[in-house]
């Protein structure tokens, strides 16, 4: 079983879509899956769209924060939900809900879990093979600044990405970071949340590898959610905290 969580904050011009297209690349793949949809504070119809695409093909399940909390949150959220429900020899698939993610790469990303037994395994746009299109210069040196200092102060310089929400872990990999830090496995409530969970999983020395993903971002409907200032004080609020060893 695959348990797919996505974080949704005001996604109703494109959420469908979206569903759609994953549940399509699931059936390809023959895969079991459960969507669990995160519907972060919208004040559209998302969470409504999310129910009415329920169906036994792929079966969603909503749940609605009474209003923003942040994508650290959500995917706290969500990943407790799994580790609820979910079995020995799950994996849990997290992805933006904007569209952006390339479900083309799941395959692979489903051998490096399944063949190779990768507990962890990225998708990458700093890869050899993946790269960025349809963003903005200023935000491209932002991502690339941020994932250098990360990767300084955390010492994760053997990764390539540290901040994509686009992974695949075993439910193996979920429950050893829960037996270790309890609920508050995810404190971050911004988008250095995908930093802090890389952070845990490194430290507990689990096994994490990477796949070359292009991130499209013309195939975004809507908006970007993240601000630039408010994430980049986050990043360097998180690197303050490993410095001093309270990460």
């Amino acid at each position: 079983m695959i348990h797919v969580v996505v974080p949704l904050l005001n996604e109703e011009g494109g959420v469908s879509q979206f569903i759609e297209n994953l549940r399509g690349r699931l059936e390809a793949l023959a895969c079991p899956a459960r969507l669990i949809a995160v519907d972060d504070g919208s004040t559209d119809a998302t969470a409504d769209i999310c129910r009415q695409a329920s169906s036994a093909r792929l079966p969603i399940e909503v749940v609605s924060h009474p209003r923003n909390l942040g994508p650290g949150a959500a995917f706290r959220t969500g990943f407790l939900r799994v580790l609820d429900r979910g079995e020995a020899g799950d994996l849990m698939l997290t992805l933006e809900g904007d569209g952006t993610s390339d479900l083309s790469i799941l395959p692979r990303m489903l051998r490096r879990a399944r063949e190779e037994g990768d507990l962890v395994v990225l998708a990458s746009c700093y890869l050899y093979g993946g790269g960025i299109v349809g963003t903005d210069l200023h935000r491209v040196g932002l991502s690339h600044l941020a994932n250098g200092l990360m990767k300084k102060t955390l010492g994760l310089s053997g990764l390539s990405t540290l901040s994509s929400f686009y992974r695949l872990y075993s439910l193996e990999a979920v429950r050893r970071m829960h037996e270790r830090w309890g609920d508050a496995f995810i404190r971050s409530p911004g988008f250095e949340c995908q930093v802090e969970i890389l952070y845990r999983a490194a430290r507990l020395r689990l096994p994490i590898s990477e796949v070359p993903m292009v991130l499209d971002n013309s195939r975004r409907v809507g908006r970007s959610k993240m601000r630039i200032l408010r994430t980049s004080l986050s990043y360097l609020r998180l690197s303050a905290l490993a410095l001093r060893g309270k990460l």
